[in-house]
Parts: structure tokens; C-alpha cells; sequence
């Protein structure tokens, strides 16, 4: 091995050092900046009362004693929609043991109901005009120009109401959701799946005629 050709390889060797160097200090205040997004960790979730698409009015309070998912989402968010069949399983496997709310930050009402209609799903939708819900749960960084982060993003939520994990980004498969609900602390049962008339949803109070 020449001289020149080892000095030459040693150059190299450390250009993909340093560059994997950065990748990795990019990645870890990646994370860091994440973990801010989300102060409510750790916290009570912030209570609220939203419309469905239909009108009906519901209560944060009404599902606390079970966990819960929340999944926010907005109509001009394609990753959004995209996970859709994932949360329709989820729903329709874990309904008896954990809730789910997904809550819409979109333009309009007709356009969220569009979108749900087009993926043929029936989690319930909550609409949360001028994202003042969404900003509770993902307040904005100091200084940042956009009013949220990013969409979407999912907040776990155990039986007392304590906010126990929350991410940004999509679920593409029913078992890393599953997971994560897993480490974070709330127990779930997995079994063979069953076909959707053999789910018994946990039970809340119907608000249609109030």
C-alpha cells in the first residue's frame, strides 16, 4: 500500500466519521426538541368538550377510568388520513379495553366529514375549532410561527387521566401502536382478531338527545 493511497483512504474514513458524527448529534437534539413538544407528559390531560361531526357534545371527563388514545389530525395532512385503517382496527379490536378519540383541526366540518367518509372509517370524530384543544395538548414552541408543530400526533392517556406518552407522526401497523401503548404503562389483552360484532365497546353516555 502506496503511501499516498493510505493517506487517501484515511481521509475518507474520516469524512464518514464526521458525517455520521452529525447525523447522530442531529438525531439526538431531534429527540430532545420532541420531548419539549409534549410538556403535558407527566401531567393531568387538559380537560375539554368537543362537538362531534354531527353535533353531539362530548366530555373528555366522560371517558377518564378507562385509558384512552386521543389522535389529532387536520384535513390538508395526506399522513393523517393515511393512518386511518390502522386506528379503525385498533378500534375495532381494543374498543373494550381502550377508548378512542380522534380530534379533527381541520378548515371546515364538510371537509372532516369528507375525509372520514372517503377512508369509510367510524372512530368517533370530534371537531376542534381554531385547534384551541390541539394547542393545549402540543402548546407551540417559543418563538415558532406555526400555531402546532405537527400533525398528527396521538396522546396516550391512562385510567386516571394522566397523559403517559405522546408522539408526533403516523401509526402504519396495529402492533408498534399496540407496543407503545404497552411500554407506556396501560395493559392490553391481544388475542386472535375478532370480526366487529363480537367487540363490546366500553359504554359512555349518549349526548344525541341533550
Amino acid at each position: 500500500m502506496s503511501w499516498a493511497w493510505a493517506e487517501r483512504l484515511n481521509k475518507g474514513v474520516t469524512v464518514k466519521y464526521l458525517a455520521l458524527s452529525v447525523l447522530l448529534v442531529a438525531s439526538v437534539l431531534s429527540v430532545q426538541a420532541l420531548a419539549t413538544d409534549f410538556p403535558i407528559v407527566g401531567s393531568q390531560a387538559p380537560d375539554f368538550s368537543l362537538p362531534d361531526l354531527s353535533g353531539a357534545t362530548y366530555p373528555l371527563s366522560d371517558y377518564i377510568g378507562h385509558p384512552i388514545v386521543i389522535n389529532f389530525w387536520t384535513t390538508w395532512c395526506g399522513a393523517c388520513t393515511y393512518e386511518f385503517p390502522v386506528l379503525e382496527q385498533f378500534k375495532q379490536e381494543y374498543a373494550d379495553q381502550v377508548s378512542l378519540i380522534t380530534i379533527c383541526a381541520g378548515n371546515s366540518q364538510d371537509e372532516a366529514r369528507a375525509a372520514v367518509e372517503k377512508k369509510g372509517v367510524d372512530f368517533l370524530v370530534l371537531y376542534d375549532e381554531a385547534e384551541i384543544i390541539s394547542k393545549a395538548y402540543q402548546p407551540p414552541r417559543p418563538h415558532d410561527k406555526r400555531r402546532i408543530v405537527a400533525f398528527p400526533f396521538s396522546v396516550f392517556i391512562d385510567e386516571t387521566g394522566k397523559v403517559v406518552y405522546a408522539r408526533i407522526g403516523t401509526f402504519t401497523d396495529l402492533d408498534k401502536l399496540v407496543s407503545l401503548l404497552q411500554d407506556a404503562g396501560i395493559p392490553l389483552t391481544t388475542s386472535t382478531p375478532r370480526s366487529s360484532d363480537a367487540v363490546q365497546p366500553i359504554k359512555h353516555r349518549s349526548r344525541a338527545d341533550e
